[in-house]
């Protein structure tokens, strides 16, 4: 097998927190409440289950091909040729979406903390960290996920406790005044955008050890995820109102600042972009991982690690072309990345799946008729 190190439980949940929260915690109250106003913190929570379902729908894929990863599985259920299209495609999401969270850290550290830095060399630094991690294997990459998911949660613990002083529940009024449409939209962001963007998982549950109620902790996990960014959604609608949560890109970044304990416990967002800083980190590196290993299977390598450097050097490329700006990102990536997202995190995997029971279906009615078995 191409990765010789093996996931235990505990390190696969840790890396599915880390993905969920990753760089939605600073962008996701303001990309939901885009939709559905001061409606979203609703729509935050039923995402909730609604998430937890999708990913039983992939741990449900995967089990029905428990030592394949994803290239494996498309080519087993679509054939060769299809199965290596169907490849492709995913392939093409994974080393853009690491891309793009790169450019993230890149425009967050340039627009609110170094003003004065080129981005090149925040990404750049960014890219060496990520490549360094996914070099060293899975294995390390997990350990070093249960070492900081608990500064994560401390973080993010002490934000929401902070802010108590400062809530207005007069701001989630007037609730349900939302549209229909607006609300639907608000809930396939509380699904898609957490746990549809989960879906490289899929390259590293075959590496993952076998161990009693690995499903239910990793369900457990997605839903803790979701459940934090929809008290972090719940949080900025109470203290900064809709507008003030909508407009403001890192609203997380911005409930941090308003942090004024006794005058001497403030000025914290230092705190909460290292937070944000490490879920990313996480998330980035998964995705460029998926990449590599995606590719070294398609071309049936013994090896993935000489894949790094040049993965690592389009990421650094792509992260700088991706975009010239952050209000390109705002105004034209992120209404398409929800489509581009649902495709690929909900559609696609549930064909999959489909076409898989539909194939098991088929065969179980035929073995029984079959003149040769009797």
């Amino acid at each position: 097998m191409l990765e010789q190190g093996r996931l235990g439980t505990r390190q696969l949940t840790t890396l599915i927190f880390m993905m969920v929260v990753g760089d939605m915690m600073l962008i996701y109250p303001s990309v939901i409440t885009s939709y559905a106003k001061q409606d979203s913190w609703i729509c935050a929570f039923i995402g909730v289950p609604l998430g937890m379902a999708l990913m039983a729908m992939f741990l449900k894929l995967c089990s029905m091909h428990p030592e394949k990863n994803l290239v494996q599985m498309a080519r087993s259920i679509l054939g060769f040729w299809p199965g290596t299209f169907f490849s492709c495609f995913y392939l093409f999401f994974f080393i853009i979406g690491a891309s793009t969270h790169t450019r993230e850290v890149g425009d967050f550290m340039t627009t609110q903390i170094f003003p004065y830095t080129p981005i090149r060399i925040i990404i750049l630094m960014f890219v060496i960290v990520i490549a360094w991690g996914v070099s060293h294997g899975l294995e390390t990459m997990g350990r070093s996920s249960e070492l900081l998911m608990p500064v994560v949660i401390v973080f993010i613990v002490v934000l929401a406790v902070c802010l108590l002083p400062q809530i207005d529940t007069r701001n989630l009024k007037p609730v349900s005044d939302t549209g229909v449409v607006s609300i639907s939209q608000g809930i396939l962001v509380s699904i898609i955008y957490p746990i549809g963007e989960v879906i490289p998982i899929m390259m590293i549950l075959p590496y993952v050890a076998k161990q009693a109620h690995r499903t239910r902790d990793v369900i457990i996990a997605a839903g803790l995820g979701s459940l934090v960014l929809a008290t972090l959604v719940t949080i900025s609608l109470l203290v900064l109102g809709a507008f003030l949560t909508q407009h403001n890109i890192y609203a997380s970044f911005v409930l941090s600042q308003k942090i004024s304990i006794g005058s001497f416990f403030e000025r914290i967002e230092a705190i909460m972009a290292s937070s944000w800083l490490i879920s990313t980190y996480f998330k980035a590196m998964i995705y460029l991982y998926a990449f590599i290993v995606g590719c070294a299977e398609l071309f049936k390598l013994k090896q993935y690690q000489m894949l790094v450097l040049p993965a690592s050097l389009l990421v650094f490329g792509l992260a700088n072309l991706i975009s010239p700006s952050i209000t390109f990102i705002v105004i034209t990536i992120v209404p398409y990345w929800v489509d581009w997202d649902t495709t690929l995190g909900i559609i696609l995997p549930g064909c999959l799946l489909l076409i898989q029971l539909l194939k098991s279906y088929r065969k179980s009615s035929v073995t029984p008729n079959n003149p040769s078995q009797e």
